[in-house]
């Protein structure tokens, strides 16, 4: 509506106190675009005074009446009949009846000792606005204004296009969507369910991930095998994005959580490049779909916990010990994150005998080409080299192979750039697993003077390399200022 909306106000007379609240109202209305109809303004001498209110509700010019109600409006509702008698702006059930009920907005101004509205029995199933309480007064009266203006807080979306996997004669449906879509309403109702909520969810999503065994029918054909692991890979992307969504909404809430929980999980994770079945001989490529997996899983934890910025999460996702989880039983000791670092090598395989592009990593293809909406370039990229430079530190094995995607803009790690901050490196230091800024110095220079490619790592055949990171960071600019 952009128009003037016009309305008229039933209220009672109930003493100066609340006529001066109706007035207010109908000021503030006034001043809010809206013109306002109301016996103290408009009833003039002359004027029909048991013709005027009838009138006014009827009129075709009116688009709402507001009915304010208290307890002398109620009861002089129901007594009244034929709406008629001496204070012509009571509505009485006849009148309503006569008239669109969509055109009524019943306004509560007063509550019984048990706080309850006191609204006549004609008007019990109306939905009304309560302009009682104070405290709620600003957030109802702005839902009064948009029922006057038709401009509701929420409107019904157009009617889109059935999306195409319902029609598919098999479609995937997966636990963790409807753990998805509940969270934020779980959440608010349950805050303190948040583990169990994180354990249902992951517990879902590795059961729902076994269900994405390839079958190679006996082939070793690396074109009809390669395009199989392809195309199931292709396949989880629905699981994937709930994993994604599920874990950016988890860091969203700023609930704590028990970080054990997704230790657990990535321990369980290494069982699936294993059969399920029993079987006593197979084939380590047969299970490679769940080796991308694994390692993609990984790096979007990583790049969304950045993202977010919650680097106590990913200090523990980095430093923990794992025990892993193999076919038959546990590892005995304690392992580290590079254990969960995977590489497909039928992607080889398959892209040269299928594209005529020479990819330096056809698995880092794959990944790069698989971004959600919300996830960019930079951030996957970023996590990947996060990851490798604590690797490094920690003497273990992670080579970035998403490096050579990294965009021009992102020619400076950010997070890296930033340490010349104090601030910005009290925020991070957990990731380096140190306390003072000389430390996170004596660490870089301890590194550099073992450290074997001091040009950086990289493709043989790629002209960019992996910075080191005491290339990347001026170590006597650390905490510089603030």
């Amino acid at each position: 509506m952009t128009e003037t909306p016009k309305i008229f106000i039933s209220y009672s007379w109930t003493t100066p106190q609340h006529e001066d609240w109706v007035i207010n109202l109908a000021e503030r209305l006034v001043s809010d675009g809206v013109d306002v109809i109301i016996d103290k303004w408009n009833l003039k001498e002359g004027h029909d005074k048991y013709n005027f209110m009838e009138t006014m509700v009827k009129s075709p010019d009116i688009q709402k009446v507001l009915i304010i109600l208290d307890k002398k409006y109620s009861e002089k509702a129901e007594t009244r009949a034929g709406g008629v008698g001496t204070e012509t702006q009571i509505i009485s059930p006849k009148i309503y009846g006569d008239v669109s009920q969509e055109k009524f907005i019943p306004i509560v101004a007063e509550k019984d000792e048990n706080g309850n509205a006191i609204v006549p029995t004609f008007l019990e199933s109306r939905i009304y606005i309560d302009l009682s309480d104070d405290d709620k007064f600003e957030e109802n009266y702005e839902s009064l204004l948009r029922n006057i203006y038709q401009r509701p807080a929420y409107s019904k979306p157009k009617i889109g296009k059935a999306p195409s996997y319902l029609f598919k004669e098999t479609p995937m449906t997966h636990k963790t969507s409807n753990i998805v879509r509940s969270f934020d309403n779980q959440i608010s109702k349950s805050p303190k369910r948040v583990n169990a909520i994180i354990r249902e969810f992951l517990d879902g999503f590795f059961e729902d991930l076994k269900d994405y065994v390839v079958d190679h029918k006996g082939t070793r054909d690396v074109i009809i095998f390669g395009k199989a692991i392809h195309d199931n890979i292709n396949s989880y992307t629905p699981l994937r994005n709930d994993y994604i969504i599920f874990l950016d909404k988890l860091f969203k809430s700023e609930l704590d959580f028990d970080i054990d929980i997704f230790i657990k999980f990535f321990e369980k994770l290494p069982i699936l490049k294993d059969p399920q079945d029993g079987r006593s001989s197979w084939s380590p490529s047969e299970f490679d779909n769940f080796r991308f997996f694994i390692h993609e899983i990984f790096l979007y934890t990583i790049a969304i916990g950045l993202k977010n910025e919650k680097y106590n999460f990913i200090e523990e996702i980095l430093y923990s010990g794992y025990f892993f989880q193999g076919r038959f039983d546990y590892k005995k000791e304690a392992q580290r994150f590079d254990e969960l670092y995977n590489y497909v090598e039928i992607f080889d395989q398959y892209y040269k005998q299928t594209y005529s592009k020479d990819y330096f990593s056809p698995m880092a293809d794959l990944i790069v080409k698989r971004l959600p909406d919300d996830i960019t370039l930079d951030d996957i990229v970023n996590a990947d080299l996060l990851i490798h430079y604590i690797a490094s530190f920690e003497n273990l094995r992670w080579f970035p192979i998403t490096y050579v995607y990294r965009t021009r803009d992102n020619g400076k790690f950010e997070l890296f750039h930033r340490l010349v901050s104090l601030r910005h490196f009290e925020k991070v230091k957990v990731l380096f697993n140190v306390n003072t800024v000389k430390e996170l110095q004596e660490k870089i220079a301890a590194f550099q003077t073992t450290d074997k490619n001091q040009n950086g790592t990289g493709y043989s055949r790629a002209f960019d390399r992996v910075i080191p990171i005491y290339k990347l960071i001026e170590s006597d600019k650390i905490g510089t200022i603030r």
